[in-house]
């Protein structure tokens, strides 16, 4: 879309968001953490805050609901908010595969807990929109990808900045699958504006694909994973848009410490 002003007519405003990763708030987090929530994310909280739209994939159900999935349990008290209310985030994802490790029960909790703090919840294939941004969550592997692009298709709107979530690629894989980027065109062509990935655990690349941004993985922003290396690394992409384009971005590097989120440079 290009945007044509009359001489002298005011530019639209800007819209800043600020985007992460994987966040999980159970197991070695909240044990390092032991109950000092606000300390999580608290070295990021000026850039979550700062910006008009914070968002990123939240991983830990926030529940006292029994755990009934197989593998790992990523469950955490619903105090644990505290963290992602203190961080200033706007918006998470709970389109993952780990949503549902305590039931319908524990997704019914966690969005409550949410709602409570003043967190919009996106479940999959669910919206949040208002005139100047819209977010749209998915997994991949939970989601048709025919109505994949249809949804992001209808969500398309003039001026408004469309930004889709993304749980997919292969665990711990530093590049994007060819899957990842046959669908990032489709969804680009489809109307996308920003395409924001999550799952891998490690960050893959950002690249504009066509008129879409495309961060194909931010790893992970606060999370317990030791091994390997690159699994406490994350970014948040801050991105700028107008009228709903995105005219600049930058990636501001993270890594987990003891249950909690570090700047790696300082941000003035």
């Amino acid at each position: 879309m290009l945007l044509l002003l009359l001489p002298g007519e005011p530019q639209p405003p800007l819209l800043t968001a600020a985007l992460g990763g994987d966040v999980m708030l159970g197991r070695g987090v909240a044990a390092e953490l032991d109950g000092a929530w606000s300390e999580a994310l608290a070295q990021v909280a000026p850039v979550l805050s700062e910006a008009d739209l914070a968002f990123a994939n939240l991983e830990s159900p926030l529940t006292t609901a029994p755990q009934v999935a197989c593998g790992h349990d990523l469950r955490a008290p619903g105090g644990a908010v505290v963290a992602l209310q203190s961080a200033g985030f706007d918006v998470l994802s709970l389109a993952n595969n780990h949503a549902l490790d305590a039931g319908p029960e524990g997704l019914r909790q966690t969005r409550a807990v949410l709602a409570e703090a003043g967190i919009q919840a996106l479940a999959e294939g669910e919206a949040v929109c208002t005139p100047d941004w819209c977010v749209l969550a998915f997994s991949e592997s939970l989601s048709n990808r025919e109505w994949l692009i249809q949804a992001v298709a209808a969500a398309d709107a003039p001026g408004r900045l469309l930004i889709v979530s993304l749980h997919w690629g292969g665990e711990y894989q530093a590049a994007p699958s060819l899957s990842q980027q046959a669908l990032a065109t489709d969804l680009a062509a489809a109307g996308a504006d920003l395409i924001v990935g999550h799952g891998p655990h490690v960050l893959q690349r950002v690249e504009w694909v066509d008129d879409a941004l495309v961060a194909y993985s931010l790893g992970n922003l606060l999370f317990d994973q030791s091994y390997p290396l690159d699994c406490r690394r994350g970014a948040i992409l801050l991105v700028h848009a107008r009228a709903g384009r995105v005219i600049a971005f930058e990636t501001i590097p993270t890594e987990t410490v003891h249950g909690r989120t570090h700047l790696t440079f300082s941000v003035r």
